[in-house]
């Protein structure tokens, strides 16, 4: 009898939900299409390709990990990779959180929505055209803009390569990230300072709290589930430190820092035909990917009592 009731109910829920269902379903068959039935072809890390069928012929094990594994480029790769990614996490974060308790400062709305429309423009812009501005601007030409305002300093005697010089590369290619993403990955942040209840901040100001102690004492505690939340689903991703950018800005001479393992599946995996070679190393990222999410999730709820799942 309750289990008959329970479908009863669950048929009710479903006829009372069916809008909300019928709008969702074109997104459920788009992540089943292109998110899910690709993972079918991750098989092909375990076996030879073939053109004979679909997805690979021989089975050949952990062959392809191995080959990865021993390679000389693995260490340098790995390297890269979570360094530019851990720097981009780090400085897009932190930056996102200063300008959204920034612009939640400001007072004047029209302001504040001018310079809110302009700091999503750079996450519209395609990496090609950051790309070319980047080559403009950090460009070894005297007349460059960087270049030329550090002579006519005289903080430096001769033009500096930014982008034939490997030391340069990271700390290049992070800002360009952070400026690009500031603006659009505040957007959460500012939603969450401004649903914080407006009256602990009026008892803060009677109780003698000044503006900064506001923002540590109440602000930044209130939004921490929300930075945990993003930095965890962040730290998922420390291993995808993007192809656009590593490969538009790489050339010979910053390639020791800019190889990441990206750029590397194109080369090798799909330029070179290594199709299992390059379905190996995106599988060991997608594992990685899903084991630090794990341990990070694991950490944040062991140390700060919080976490996503």
């Amino acid at each position: 009898m309750k289990a008959g009731y329970g479908n009863y109910s669950i048929i009710k829920k479903i006829k009372r939900q069916k809008v909300h269902l019928l709008l969702l379903l074109p997104f459920l068959i788009f992540i089943l299409i292109f998110k899910y039935t690709p993972m079918y072809g991750a098989l092909l890390a375990f076996r030879e390709f073939s053109y004979r069928t679909p997805f690979g012929g021989e089975w050949v094990g952990f062959h392809y990990f191995k080959s990865f594994f021993s390679n000389p480029d693995f260490s340098v790769v790995i390297r890269n990779t979570i360094v530019i990614s851990s720097l981009s996490l780090i400085g897009s974060t932190l930056a996102a959180i200063i300008f959204a308790i920034l612009i939640c400062e400001v007072k004047n709305a029209v302001y504040k929505k001018f310079v809110q429309t302009v700091s999503y423009l750079p996450h519209f812009i395609s990496w090609v055209v950051v790309a070319g501005m980047a080559m403009t601007i950090f460009s070894i030409d005297e007349l460059a803009p960087v270049n030329s305002f550090l002579l006519s300093m005289h903080w430096i005697d001769t033009p500096v390569n930014f982008l034939g010089e490997a030391d340069h590369f990271w700390p290049l290619v992070t800002g360009l990230n952070v400026w690009k993403n500031v603006g659009w990955n505040s957007i959460i942040y500012i939603a969450a300072i401004t649903s914080i209840d407006k009256q602990q901040y009026e008892s803060a100001v009677i109780d003698g709290a000044n503006k900064f102690r506001q923002i540590t004492h109440i602000t930044i505690p209130t939004i921490m589930p929300t930075i945990i939340l993003l930095f965890t689903f962040g730290v998922g991703y420390i291993l995808n430190a993007g192809l656009d950018q590593q490969l538009f800005l790489q050339n010979p001479m910053n390639i020791s820092r800019s190889e990441v393992l990206d750029t590397y599946v194109l080369k090798y995996g799909l330029q070179q035909a290594a199709f299992s070679y390059g379905a190996a190393v995106g599988l060991f990222k997608s594992v990685v990917g899903i084991a630090l999410i794990v341990l990070c999730n694991y950490a944040c709820r062991k140390f700060l009592k919080m976490g996503i799942f």
